[in-house]
């Protein structure tokens, strides 16, 4: 286990001490032992993150903003998000969390990032909320997403 995994971990029992250990389901997705909460870990550079909710499925990712990014866009950025891809790197971050984070409160994988999930574009700031929607199939679902850029990371979660 990395570093990073630790250390999301720790983070998790440091929010909920009395729960027991983290595993993951048949679809990787983690969760506590001792309670139904759905939970969602993430972790990148220097940074790690946790959320839990007692009521929704949740999803939450980080990044460190690097120009990695540019040469892979084409994979996860849809004909009707590439005013992101104008807006340069944080825009191409934008999608990229974003999608992490619905992917992750999806939970059951096999989500193709440019068929399945979609961003509405509105010019952001610094910190906001994004509309997203996950379709795959008869399931369809609408969210918001809060994302706020820090240093040179972008953290996005659910709502």
């Amino acid at each position: 286990m990395s570093r990073h995994n630790v250390a999301a971990r720790v983070l998790a029992f440091t929010v909920c001490p009395d729960f027991d250990s983290i595993e993951k389901d048949e679809y990787g997705k983690p969760y506590f032992v001792s309670k139904d909460y759905p939970i969602s870990i993430t972790h990148a550079g220097d940074y790690a993150g946790f959320m839990y909710t007692q009521d929704r499925e949740c999803g939450i990712d980080i990044e460190q903003i690097t120009h990695r990014i540019e040469r892979i866009q084409h994979k996860f950025i849809r004909e009707d998000e590439k005013a992101f891809a104008e807006a340069g790197l944080e825009g191409m971050y934008m999608v990229w969390c974003a999608k992490e984070a619905m992917y992750k409160y999806y939970g059951l994988k096999a989500l193709d990032f440019k068929a399945n999930l979609q961003l509405q574009f509105e010019p952001f700031d610094q910190e906001g909320t994004l509309q997203g929607i996950i379709s795959k199939n008869e399931y369809k679902k609408a969210m918001n997403l809060h994302y706020q850029f820090f240093d040179e990371y972008l953290l996005i979660h659910t709502q």
